[in-house]
């Protein structure tokens, strides 16, 4: 189904829906400007290298599609990513340190690391997700509307980002949705970006080790 069939559907059944949904969603545009103002101010503080940090609101035919294929009763509680914040980091020796930050700077409510070995129903190279709330410290009136809302905050290497950019594009979600053809190159396809990650981390090292001994 199209996500214009499912938002012409969602009105028929809960046009109610649809209007308070348009109602709260500047406040969670708001709210996702925010948290990645937060985030890229403090990785830049810590002299952490990051290709981008990106954030949005849900769209309104991607929200009707969710509450279509999810059916949910309440969407506007059960849906964690009417706002999405990304960073896309460098190497993945600076994930720990990301992960610090994350969870210094904002009130975590979940996280989730995607990159799962033993799940059956997840293939290719996932990240870290986390859902979060403003922290106590933002107070004052531009943070009132934002205070109870919940924003879902991706930390990705930028090849993670890459292989779920593909992923989106190729549309399966699970594992089980390919077939077994694509599946062993899928597979074997993260395999490598997985590696890349690995080599790239190296590299900077033996850069960093050379650097050193050329000052010496």
């Amino acid at each position: 189904m199209r996500s214009s069939d499912a938002l012409e559907q969602l009105w028929r059944t809960n046009a109610t829906v649809i209007r308070s949904f348009l109602d709260v969603r500047p406040a969670y545009e708001k709210l996702a400007e925010e948290v990645a103002y937060i985030l890229e101010r403090a990785v830049r503080c810590a002299g952490i290298e990051y290709a981008h940090v990106a954030h949005r609101a849900k769209s309104l035919n991607s929200f009707c599609e969710k509450v279509r294929r999810k059916g949910y009763k309440n969407p506007l509680k059960n849906i964690t990513d009417i706002a999405g914040v990304r960073i896309a980091f460098l190497y993945l020796s600076d994930r720990s340190r990301l992960e610090s930050i994350v969870e210094k700077e904002f009130e975590v409510l979940e996280k989730a690391d995607k990159v799962d070995k033993d799940s059956p129903e997840r293939f290719g190279y996932g990240a870290l997700h986390y859902l979060v709330k403003l922290s106590r410290r933002a107070s004052g009136a531009r943070y009132d509307e934002l205070k109870g809302l919940v924003c879902e905050l991706q930390v990705r290497s930028i090849l993670q980002d890459a292989w779920a950019i593909v992923g989106h594009h190729l549309s399966y979600k699970q594992e089980s949705d390919v077939p077994a053809h694509l599946r062993r190159k899928l597979n074997a396809l993260s395999g490598l970006f997985e590696t890349a990650d690995d080599q790239f981390d190296r590299l900077r090292a033996e850069r960093e080790a050379y650097a050193e001994e050329v000052k010496k």
